[in-house]
């Protein structure tokens, strides 16, 4: 019975060396693969979230009709060959122009998202790391900023600035705006959360060695706090991407954003809700559109935070 409990005990520590084996040898984002791919939603959401960028980018080159083209003849129309999700009020295709309001969405997110990232996470960094001045006046700008509900103080840059920025650069102008006042609004919280796990990651031991062997500041940053702050950035990031798609649907709503006659998804929605009786899928199909990308942005931001965060089941 000795023999067969030692034969036990030798195969259970072969299992868990052989555990410990593949797990250091599948690296850290092999790791973090696995991790994702266990949260299955997250899985559909980063399916649907990858289908929808590919329908943005390659749709308009797909579909042969003109989103601001007019038929009135076709004016409300229902379903059909010819235009699949019907008309508007004015008897433009819904499908075309669903998917160049969606391209105006997720553009203004990812240029919303690398303004954040640029402003800050350097910013961030900069007052967790070195504190004192740099510290106050960072934290100083943001407690301003904080001061002003964010969506209202968005729309109240793009109310001041809006019919100006629009006659001097036509649409691409309302589009930078619309992109500068959700950046302002929304960096402050990425510097915040960088800056609070900066405070955190300085005082680690590691922190102390590598200051205690003369590293310079720079390098530490660079190779020792930047890479513990790495998934808390790209979680934040993603997640923040859902706001700033409400929030442009909202400045739409509101006549704020994205001009006439181009489309947008928030633009679309106003446009069709006085025809809602007579026409409700010119309200629903914006709609609908709206609250996927919002649900499978927010799913694949549940997914990474559980996959970045170490205590996570792998």
């Amino acid at each position: 019975m000795a023999a067969n409990v030692s034969a036990l005990a030798d195969r259970l520590d072969a299992d868990s060396l052989d555990g410990l084996t593949t797990s250091e040898a599948m690296g850290p984002w092999r790791l973090f693969w696995r991790r994702f791919r266990t949260n299955k939603i997250a899985v559909v959401g980063l399916v649907v979230l990858i289908l929808l960028i590919l329908t943005a980018i390659f749709g308009p080159s797909l579909i042969a009709t003109n989103p601001n083209k007019l038929d009135y003849a076709a004016i409300n129309a229902k379903p059909s060959a010819v235009h699949p999700f019907g008309t508007d009020n004015l008897g433009r295709d819904t499908l075309a122009r669903l998917v160049y309001g969606l391209r105006v969405s997720l553009t203004v997110a990812a240029y919303v998202t690398v303004l954040d990232l640029l402003l800050g996470v350097p910013l961030g960094l900069a007052a967790g790391y070195f504190g004192g001045k740099v510290d106050i006046a960072v934290t100083r700008v943001g407690d301003v900023l904080f001061a002003f509900p964010g969506l209202l103080l968005a729309i109240l840059v793009a109310a001041i600035f809006g019919q100006a920025m629009t006659d001097r650069f036509g649409g691409i102008g309302r589009l930078m705006l619309v992109v500068g006042a959700l950046s302002l609004v929304s960096w402050p919280m990425m510097a915040r959360l960088v800056r609070s796990q900066t405070l955190t990651i300085r005082e680690r031991d590691f922190i102390t060695a590598a200051n205690a062997i003369g590293a310079g500041n720079t390098t530490i940053v660079r190779r020792h706090v930047f890479p513990q702050l790495l998934g808390l950035i790209v979680t934040t990031s993603t997640l923040g991407i859902a706001a700033v798609i409400v929030n442009e649907a909202v400045l739409s709503l509101l006549g704020l954003g994205i001009q006439p006659p181009d489309p947008s998804l928030g633009k679309m929605i106003t446009d069709a809700i006085p025809y809602l009786e007579m026409n409700g899928l010119q309200v629903l199909i914006p709609s609908a559109t709206l609250v996927i990308i919002v649900l499978a942005v927010s799913f694949v931001g549940d997914g990474l935070r559980d996959a970045f965060d170490p205590g996570s089941i792998s």
